[in-house]
């Protein structure tokens, strides 16, 4: 008989309860998009797109998640199997939020993302500091002009931002 068979019923209420809470946090993100105010100037995509894909993927997640529990569960294989908690790492990624959080005001989205990115791909243990940086302004670069420029979002221009702009001629939106 299997692990997942010899499980009793008691055991699986967790796995449940979390099914059963994306579930519900896919309900509300659903009523929420409906209630986002849509005018007539939009075509055919409006602002309640992504909250809609959002809010499908949250409650098809949830769905699969209960589904999964209600045949057994899923945290079965991972009971006794438990690994030291890295700490390390956990302090890393909190460090990347908080640089993020301390930095987007006066560096911009850009400096700040970056500084973040390098501190979260040390915690996953990568060992390459100048490739993740490099990397990391060029993605945050991108993200930051398609915010701007392709959707129109004017997420201020930070330190990074502001001299690019000023070098291809434009005047920085703060």
């Amino acid at each position: 008989m299997s692990d997942r068979a010899a499980r009793e019923p008691s055991s699986l209420w967790p796995d449940v309860l979390v099914g059963g809470f994306v579930l519900l946090l896919g309900a509300l993100a659903l009523w929420q998009a409906l209630v986002i105010p849509v005018t007539p100037l939009y075509g055919q995509v409006g602002p309640k797109v992504v909250p809609f894909v959002v809010a499908g993927g949250l409650i098809l997640l949830g769905g699969c998640l209960l589904f999964v529990a209600l045949r057994g569960g899923w945290s079965w294989a991972v009971e006794g199997n438990e690994a030291p908690a890295n700490r390390r790492a956990v302090g890393l990624m909190a460090t990347g939020l908080l640089a993020n959080l301390a930095l987007i005001g006066f560096l911009g989205f850009s400096l700040a993302a970056t500084a973040q990115f390098v501190l979260v791909a040390a915690a996953f243990g990568s060992r390459r500091p100048l490739r993740d940086l490099a990397l990391a302004l060029v993605l945050t670069l991108a993200v930051w002009f398609l915010f701007v420029e392709a959707l129109g979002v004017n997420i201020g221009a930070g330190l990074l931002e502001g001299g690019i702009l000023r070098l291809i001629g434009r005047e920085p939106m703060m």
